[in-house]
């Protein structure tokens, strides 16, 4: 992986940490996120413009990965929102992010029949996935299975296995674009732009009928303005990344660096209780995060 790369997951973790926390600390509904995903596609919107030339002349399996690519973000929000409201940021910010690093290799191998990720970087993923075991305990004795049987788990794993679809989709369609001789700055450019509009073609009507919230009550508009930014701002950088690397495996792996800035907000400013096993899960999460990022 270039250091390009590895700068833009950076940063892009560090978006993506703080629009969680605004969808945290100001309003668990679907209702936000769609606001937020209207009004950030408005702001991106001209970056679509710029190349409607090369957009309008994919081809039509492009099209219909956008409309899978805007299913599953749909599922990732709504998922994403219903756990926020269960759940603690430090518990279900980890989780949700930790788990599509499984989640997507394997998605990767039964898509393509092969992968390129080596015993170590499977060793890395694992202990991710160690650590976010240990994310629901409030200590080691009271281990029970029925701690991970609970509405916020199961949110979590709605937003974890729609992020892993996304992944790939998108992968894929990013490819298609740059195959039509499209930047890799402009196809992702204009990607997230598409993306947002297509997540919003299942997540309005879902919004209403699904869930009976009115759509006309605008959430604080700041705070909605800003967290449509950070999400539109966030993916765009993680998708001219993927253009940099030769597995979307390592782009999903490395962005989870976000997870302990994730827990650290929810702790230092939110003012949320963390216990030794959560702690010692983070740890062996950073853990396999370096291992990754050094085979990545």
């Amino acid at each position: 992986m270039t250091p390009a790369a590895i700068g833009l997951i950076l940063v892009s973790a560090l978006l993506h940490a703080g629009w969680n926390l605004i969808g945290k600390r100001t309003a668990q509904t679907v209702r936000f996120y769609a606001w937020a995903m209207g009004l950030g596609m408005l702001m991106f919107s001209p970056l679509l413009f710029l190349v409607w030339s090369e957009v309008v002349e994919l081809p039509a399996e492009f099209w219909w990965l956008l409309l899978g690519s805007g299913l599953c973000q749909t599922l990732y929000l709504t998922g994403l929102a219903k756990a926020y409201r269960h759940g603690n940021l430090n518990l279900v910010y980890p989780l949700a992010r930790a788990l599509p690093v499984l989640i997507v290799p394997a998605v990767v191998l039964i898509t393509y029949g092969q992968s390129q990720l080596r015993v170590q970087d499977l060793f890395g993923m694992g202990l991710i996935m160690f650590g976010s075991l240990a994310l629901p305990l409030g200590c080691w004795r009271d281990w029970h299975w029925r701690n991970y049987c609970t509405p916020a788990i199961g949110w979590v794993l709605l937003a974890a296995g729609a992020t892993a679809g996304y992944s790939v989709l998108d992968s894929a369609a990013i490819g298609l674009m740059k195959a039509q001789g499209m930047s890799a700055f402009g196809a992702g450019s204009s990607f997230v732009v598409l993306q947002a509009a297509a997540c919003l073609l299942w997540m309005l009507p879902l919004v209403r009928w699904g869930f009976g919230e009115s759509l006309r009550a605008l959430p604080d508009l700041g705070w909605t303005v800003l967290a449509g930014v950070f999400i539109i701002g966030t993916y765009l950088l993680i998708l001219v990344s993927m253009s940099m690397v030769a597995e979307v495996s390592y782009v999903v792996a490395l962005r989870q660096v976000s997870i302990p800035l994730g827990v650290l907000i929810g702790v230092f400013w939110l003012q949320e209780s963390i216990s030794l096993p959560r702690l010692q899960g983070l740890c062996l999460m950073v853990l396999g995060l370096v291992l990754v990022s050094l085979q990545a």
